[in-house]
């Protein structure tokens, strides 16, 4: 066949590169190929492969009448078969240059996330998403095929001395850990997220030697240096601005982690790279075994929950690789097998040839569908002009605009709406009920529902008084929060049943409007019984044994426990958080069925050791801590970093605290943000868990223990079932005060090794709030198939 292939410019570009490949591959196979297009920087890229290349009249008003009579005289010169343009200016230059002549035919290859609904119906269409292919045959494209970006997975390989040239060039020393990202620097798609990178390195750069290149140029190159600047003014050399390279390899062989999106991010790949896929919107995602079927779904990008999150959650997508070299190698030999497998340049080329014989075989262009196709263009200029007048014109259009939905899913995926009835408020110290709902939001629509509010209460903590009696807010990752205020007796059942029916109005509004499956109802209260008259999957999640802690919670007696059995009764499914509440569920009803979901912990950077001869002890100060303990410690000349909020019913306890928090040995830092908890404990060399040995507490899973091993500390609990469970040397367990005390000495004078920090931080990592997410979804999709 005869074809020339006409990509949209000749710029650096991850589409351009894709036509000029699988250009030279259709001529390795015996195709008579020429690259046409305006000249530009990958002119001499096209003569290095050995293609022709033909200039183009200059683009101006696109279509360009100029371009596209070129293009009908080159195709009835060369005698040509194929006109394939990329993006959708060649795309409509190509069709119109083929109308009405015989034996010829126009191809469309639109890599940019959302196609324009111009571009005609009749021509054969590839796509480079799953999602995209099957948006355009529900619109009436029937030659619509998948192209995923194309790697020549020869060339682009791993390559240490290219890797060792570049970090030479740049002046990155070699034990700097390497991000790199290669892009063009322009506001749409890319910008959001290269700044949230760069922020984010700096944050590294205080307390880790790490470096971000940034390979590319583009409109926003001034606001990437700008904020580079910034950074490198506190700490030289750790943003660098590589400019454009025509040839980037050198770039993604010197990298340990890759960030980027489309092209870009399966080169990475196939150099055998950790990669964090890059979107917009504050999105983020390792590729693993895990994730790969939303990639291979909505193509190498993604839409996330809001762009001032962005950085927050690079920060916990890079925290599972940035200290496990282990790890980043198994990801990057995964990827690398993955583009051998499914993006190679032969492949692509092959499904190349098959859609131009296809398209070759039908019937000549359409004029009643270019008269479609001219209508839809004629809209889409009016609102440019619109936009012009606005000052809101984007260059990158159609890279700008969201397919379908904000937070697609591949089909099967189910929409997922989770009701959560926690036994906290949304706004209270981030517990478990917080964590777990955070979590899941990742994975689904969280509708948080916190418990009644007293009027007293609300003036009292200084947050006003609504004048609606229930109130609906949008808060952070996909969790919308209903309020309830009522007058007063929540602790009574009779009126917290009927406080329990104001927000039902608005949970089943919430509900349908996702256009969901049945919901996911967790219960998460002692004292709250499931939403009336709401049909979901019903889950019981017991964090606490709230029998035992009755009294410490203030609830008249027996409420809770009658409160429970009937919770029990109605649940599909119920959790408990530690080993012991799953035998006490079972020994109250036998057919509950309870499964373990312990609590788990958030992974934040692994800073390196203060060198401080201290204990940490973070979280809430109440009376299930053992006060005797706690003084004994400090009596023994231990140093003790203590950082959470001071509670306690009992006014004699809580005078004592006070008197022992400000006694000499002790630092109390009050409250702190969850954020800031790995900083604090850098300062400490050991985490101690000081439960006093009661029932309640016997059946507690404290999460400051796994907060320690993510923070790389040896953890000293008193005797815990939930520390037991654990089995791990990590975690020491004291059966007496005198015991404590003395492995408590032995690890504060014991310095911290690093292997020892990186294997308690692999611990940790096996008990993040994502996998307690996923593993509660997953027990929930195996209820719902034995059901059915």
């Amino acid at each position: 066949m005869r074809i020339l292939l006409y990509p949209h410019d000749l710029d650096m570009g991850g589409s351009q590169l894709n036509a000029i490949d699988i250009a030279s591959q259709l001529q390795a196979e015996g195709h008579e190929v020429i690259v046409y297009g305006w000249p530009g920087p990958l002119v001499e890229r096209i003569k290095e492969r050995g293609l022709e290349f033909i200039a183009s009249p200059r683009p101006r008003f696109r279509p360009t009448p100029a371009i596209v009579a070129d293009l009908r005289r080159l195709a009835v010169e060369r005698q040509l078969d194929v006109l394939h343009g990329f993006e959708w200016p060649p795309s409509l230059e190509c069709r119109l240059a083929v109308q009405g002549l015989e034996g010829k035919t126009s191809v469309s290859t639109v890599m940019s996330m959302a196609v324009a609904d111009f571009i005609p119906r009749d021509m054969a269409l590839t796509v480079g998403t799953k999602q995209i292919s099957d948006e355009r045959r529900k619109k009436g494209y029937s030659q619509v095929s998948l192209l995923e970006p194309p790697i020549d997975t020869r060339e682009n390989r791993a390559d240490a001395a290219l890797g060792e040239q570049f970090r030479r060039a740049h002046g990155i020393p070699d034990d700097n850990l390497l991000l790199v990202v290669v892009s063009r620097l322009v506001p749409e798609l890319k910008l959001e997220g290269i700044l949230a990178a760069i922020t984010h390195v700096g944050k590294l750069a205080e307390h880790r030697n790490v470096s971000l290149a940034i390979v590319g140029n583009g409109s926003a190159e001034d606001l990437v240096a700008a904020q580079a600047a910034a950074v490198n003014e506190a700490r030289p050399g750790t943003i660098i601005m590589c400019g454009q390279m025509s040839d980037p390899r050198g770039a993604y062989a010197a990298a340990d982690i890759m960030l980027g999106m489309g092209g870009s991010a399966l080169k990475s790949l196939s150099f055998a790279k950790p990669l964090v896929v890059q979107g917009e919107n504050g999105y983020w995602k390792l590729l693993d075994e895990t994730t790969l079927k939303d990639f291979e779904w909505q193509g190498w990008y993604g839409v996330g929950e809001g762009a001032e999150r962005g950085e927050a959650v690079l920060a916990e997508e890079l925290a599972r690789i940035l200290d496990d070299e282990p790890l980043r190698r198994r990801l990057g030999d995964f990827g690398r097998r993955l583009v051998e497998e499914r993006y190679s340049l032969q492949a692509a080329a092959s499904t190349m040839e098959g859609i131009y014989t296809s398209a070759l075989d039908r019937r000549r262009a359409s004029w009643s569908e270019a008269v479609r196709a001219g209508v839809f263009f004629g809209g889409y200029l009016a609102e440019r002009a619109i936009q012009k007048v606005q000052r809101k014109v984007v260059m990158d259009d159609f890279n700008s605009r969201k397919l379908l939905v904000e937070r697609s899913q591949h089909p099967g995926a189910r929409q997922r709406v989770v009701v959560f009835v926690p036994g906290t408020f949304w706004d209270d110290l981030k517990g478990t009920d917080h964590m777990l709902a955070s979590a899941l939001s990742r994975e689904a629509s969280v509708l948080w529902v916190d418990p009644p509010r007293t009027i007293r209460s609300s003036v009292s903590e200084g947050r006003g008084v609504s004048l609606k009696p229930v109130v609906v807010d949008q808060l952070e990752n996909s969790v919308t929060r209903i309020r309830t205020q009522v007058p007063g007796g929540v602790r009574f059942a009779i009126l917290r049943n009927l406080y329990d029916l104001l927000p039902l109005h608005r949970i089943r509004t919430f509900v349908r409007a996702q256009s969901a499956e049945k919901p996911v109802i967790i219960n998460a209260s002692a004292t709250a019984s499931f939403p009336k008259d709401l049909d979901g999957i019903k889950i019981l999640y017991v964090t606490d044994d709230w029998i035992a802690g009755e009294q410490l919670m203030g609830l008249p007696v027996g409420s809770v426990i009658k409160r429970l059995r009937a919770n029990l009764v109605e649940a599909d499914a119920v959790f408990a958080v530690s080993p012991t509440l799953v035998q006490e569920l079972t020994q109250l009803d036998p057919s509950c069925g309870a499964t373990l979901l312990p609590n788990g912990c958030r992974l934040q950077d692994l800073l390196p050791d203060a060198g401080q001869p201290a204990a940490g002890l973070v979280g809430q100060l109440n009376d299930r801590l053992d006060l005797n303990l706690l003084e004994a410690i400090r009596d023994a000349g231990i140093a003790l970093r203590i950082a959470g909020p001071l509670r306690g019913n009992d006014p004699a306890w809580r005078a004592r605290m006070e008197e022992f928090l400000a006694s000499d040995g002790v630092q109390w830092v009050g409250q702190i943000p969850s954020e800031q908890i790995a900083e604090f404990l850098s300062h400490c060399r050991v985490g101690i868990t000081p439960y006093a040995n009661n029932e309640f507490n016997q059946a507690s899973f404290p999460l400051k223990t796994l907060d320690y091993l993510a923070a790389g500390l040896p953890v000293i609990s008193t005797n815990l079932p939930s520390s037991k469970w654990l089995a791990t040397e990590h975690v020491l367990i004291a059966e007496s005060t005198r015991e404590f005390v003395d492995l408590l000495g032995q690890a504060v004078a014991t310095g911290l090794e690093p292997a020892e920090r990186q294997e308690r931080r692999q611990i940790a990592e096996q008990h993040t709030w994502e996998r307690r997410a996923q593993q509660l979804l997953a027990e929930i999709d195996d209820c719902v198939l034995t059901d059915t």
